[in-house]
């Protein structure tokens, strides 16, 4: 394993040294998930499990290059509502975290102008994705 991918090994908990309190029973359905969630090692969150973090706000640093790598096996790959809904969420971060990483920005522009004619069609483009 190379060290610089170490993090992947880790929750978000982790990464971030930071403790989510026990869910509640007052908490809702999607509270509960993202708490169990920050607990799990990032290398084994699911395309749903990351469309749900993301969706969130959850920490995109960490998230958004692993959401990437499952959008490039499958741009459209549907995380239980309708396919394409990852990349949604993906598309959906706020701007001053792709200006961040231009990198990662690349990428994205990269995959979604390769398939323009589909995303335009299945996706409402966020005005900061648009040409």
């Amino acid at each position: 394993m190379n060290r610089k991918d170490v993090w992947r090994y880790k929750s978000l908990e982790q990464l971030e040294n930071k403790r989510w309190e026990p869910a509640t029973e007052h908490d809702s359905i999607v509270t509960k998930r993202c708490i169990a969630l920050s607990k799990v090692p990032v290398i084994k969150l699911t395309a749903s499990d990351l469309r749900v973090l993301i969706g969130q706000s959850f920490n995109p640093n960490y998230l958004v290059p692993l959401a990437i790598e499952k959008l490039k096996d499958d741009l459209f790959v549907e995380a239980d509502l309708y396919p394409g809904d990852l990349l949604k969420n993906v598309l959906d971060v706020p701007p001053p975290f792709w200006e961040e990483h231009q990198e990662l920005h690349q990428d994205m522009k990269q995959m979604i102008s390769s398939r323009a004619v589909e995303v335009a069609s299945e996706i409402d483009l966020p005005g900061y994705w648009q040409s």
